[in-house]
């Protein structure tokens, strides 16, 4: 059928930013996932004497809600990105109270899978970054981590050459070598094999849109770490 033999409601379409159509509904279904996703945290508190087996349903509901969150931010803030309409807010804050707020925020879907979170940061460690790019990067490791920990997740931030340098570590099997192969550097979108890998290039974006001079952020995976397993570093100048 061509543009001239169209139907009018067809041819409207023709006129459509899809690009922009597709970003604001992806905002839109942000939003109403944030409200289910907070009626299931007043759900959980409500029933904090249910029985084991229903907490653990509605923890492991919770948890795969937040996944998908985690996903349309990934996908909306990287359109954003791409449109130069994310304003990238530096702050000098301390490293401790990130890492304490992740935890907190992560802890209790860790529980009903019975994994433990640890974290470990000098309180007086404070640095420039964005606190939102960061804890994206941060949930979206933990998250990885819990699909592949045993028992243990630990958190934990210093200062490295001139970094900061945030690792999320799990007594997982570690990441694959596939993975591994590129260094654990994350530059572009791998659409092969069925999976995007857009969680792992979202992270890599966040670090680099953090700069300081001639260096830029990045992040690096590893296998061994304190717990054995993988090992996600986030590095920040």
């Amino acid at each position: 059928m061509s543009g001239g033999d169209k139907p009018e409601a067809l041819r409207e379409l023709d006129e459509l930013d899809f690009t922009a159509l597709f970003a604001a509904q992806i905002h839109d279904l942000k939003n109403l996932l944030f409200l289910l996703l907070s009626d299931l945290d007043n759900t959980l508190n409500q029933r904090a004497d249910a029985d084991p087996g229903a907490q653990t349903r509605l923890a492991l509901l919770k948890y795969n809600g937040q996944l998908i969150n985690d996903k349309l931010i990934q996908m909306l803030s990287l359109y954003r990105f791409n449109r130069g309409a994310y304003p990238i807010n530096l702050e000098y804050r301390p490293a401790a109270d990130l890492i304490e707020e992740i935890v907190a925020e992560a802890r209790p879907l860790l529980a009903a899978r019975s994994i433990a979170i640890s974290s470990q940061a000098d309180p007086e460690l404070c640095w420039f970054y964005d606190r939102d790019l960061a804890a994206g990067v941060l949930n979206n490791a933990i998250h990885n981590a819990l699909d592949c920990a045993r028992a243990q997740i630990r958190l934990s931030a210093t200062v490295e050459d001139g970094f900061l340098a945030i690792r999320v570590e799990d007594d997982g099997p570690g990441f694959p070598e596939e993975i591994l192969e590129s260094g654990g550097e994350v530059k572009s979108l791998d659409r092969s094999g069925g999976k995007t890998g857009l969680g792992l290039y979202f992270s890599s974006v966040c670090a680099r849109l953090h700069r300081n001079g001639d260096k830029s952020g990045r992040i690096e995976l590893g296998n061994g770490g304190s717990l054995g397993g993988a090992v996600f570093t986030l590095l920040l100048p």
